[in-house]
């Protein structure tokens, strides 16, 4: 399957991290972790003799100790049930933490999600790419914290489900306002984009003209006393009606998330009036699944200089970047969004749920299933002779970790089954196994 270019990115991410091994992480506030170096000194090694071969050691112990089987009738449009893989039962309103895994129905598919980000209230998360290995090949691993062939994993690696908004990018830490450690040193570095902001996303014009509309660049992201403190959001923004005021502002998002008022100027509540929020490095929109209000975003632009050809960061043109360098970035010429539709509102991304390969008609993958609108289709596929039918790929696995944040378990989904096999409009149950690596 060709994965779509979020999880590609991501993968190449958790790539990247596995080749450094235990000494890599993404970003602040992920920690670092140091490698530790040996000493020697230049006395002659002692002469030992070569003993006799003693028996092999033992094979480590599988900490994937239990199994799961969750069959679940998939529920209608616009509604969810969730599983708690722990206690192999499902848990009622997907409320709380102890629930592990949601499938979700909507008119358009049915997808998987985990109890993170928008999504639940817990720790949860899913692994890379999510199927940067087989089925088969995972059954081979003893723990999913550590992978037999690049080791321990990093914990940041289990991606959390999050909002996507105007602000999300296609790097490798999923940002369009910052990029990581451009210089070798572990920062973030501001791109220097703009970005329009609209109070009301069913306004067709950017001009500002009928309703205000704002450009925002994000210009740092260290502050307090000393100013290397991770977290601080330093922001300048322009009304479009007013392009020759310059406003500027610092909120501080080491934790949690902080609501801020592109109008007043100030911090919010998440119930009080606000357009944009921050949580460390991730932004959201007060509209779509982020908020109740009508807020839409639209990418701007990007200042010129600061990428290659390849769209590979310039070191020596982000080092020299200052905001009050990139500050006509805000007045340049820009584009805005040609109809409302192009507003951007904040939609849900989640590692178990890929964006779908192929083109209609022909089989549509979405990673866990495929979708066949034709039947000849289907029946090469050994499924039932029936148009807009759905067939596992139960080859396919991923590791997650629990919405309590301390177990995993490796996940497939081994069938879908139809109530009436040549119904595609039957009533389905999804069958998905689990090996379960209990609490420590």
């Amino acid at each position: 399957m060709k994965p779509s270019s979020d999880l590609r990115d991501r993968r190449v991410s958790s790539r990247r991290l596995l080749r450094a091994g235990t000494g890599a992480a993404l970003l602040a506030p992920l920690f670092l972790l140091a490698a530790c170096g040996g000493s020697s000194n230049n006395d002659p090694a002692p002469v030992q003799e070569t003993p006799a071969p003693g028996p092999a050691p033992a094979p480590a112990a599988s900490a994937f100790t239990k199994s799961a089987t969750w069959e679940a009738v998939v529920p209608a449009a616009g509604t969810s049930i969730c599983y708690d893989f722990d206690a192999a039962a499902e848990v009622a309103n997907c409320a709380g933490t102890s629930w592990d895994v949601k499938l979700a129905s909507a008119t358009r598919g049915t997808t998987f999600a985990t109890n993170s980000g928008p999504n639940g209230e817990g720790r949860g998360g899913a692994f890379g790419g999510p199927f940067d290995h087989t089925w088969a090949e995972l059954l081979t691993w003893q723990n999913a914290t550590t992978d037999p062939v690049s080791g321990a994993i990093p914990a940041n690696l289990y991606f959390a489900d999050a909002a996507r908004s105007a602000f999300s990018g296609t790097n490798p830490i999923g940002s369009a306002i910052f990029e990581y450690s451009v210089n070798n040193d572990n920062r973030l570095y501001p791109t220097y984009r703009t970005f329009l902001v609209t109070s009301d996303a069913s306004n067709a014009d950017a001009t500002g003209a009928a309703v205000p509309v704002y450009v925002v660049q994000v210009v740092g992201y260290y502050g307090g006393d000393g100013g290397t403190t991770s977290g601080y959001i330093h922001l300048q923004w322009i009304d479009r009606a007013a392009p020759g005021s310059v406003r500027t502002a610092t909120v501080d998002a080491r934790t949690g998330w902080a609501y801020f008022d592109l109008a007043s100027g100030t911090t919010s509540s998440e119930t009080g009036t606000w357009h944009l929020a921050f949580s460390r490095y991730n932004v959201k929109t007060n509209g779509g699944v982020s908020g109740t209000g009508t807020v839409g975003a639209f990418v701007g632009s990007t200042p010129a200089g600061l990428y290659d050809a390849a769209g590979s960061p310039i070191v020596a043109a982000f080092t020299a970047a200052t905001p009050e360098s990139m500050v006509g970035q805000l007045t340049a010429e820009q584009a805005g969004p040609t109809s409302a539709a192009g507003w951007v509102r904040d939609t849900v991304s989640s590692s178990l749920a890929p964006t779908s390969q192929g083109s209609f008609p022909g089989p549509l993958d979405y990673g866990w299933y495929r979708y066949y609108s034709q039947a000849t289709d289907a029946a090469a596929a050994g499924l039932p002779s029936v148009a807009h039918i759905m067939g596992a790929v139960p080859e396919r696995g991923t590791l997650i970790r629990s919405g309590e944040g301390n177990s995993y378990a490796r996940m497939r989904l081994a069938q879908i089954r139809y109530a009436v096999p040549t119904d595609a409009t039957s009533a389905q149950t999804w069958v998905v196994e689990f090996g379960v690596q209990p609490a420590q």
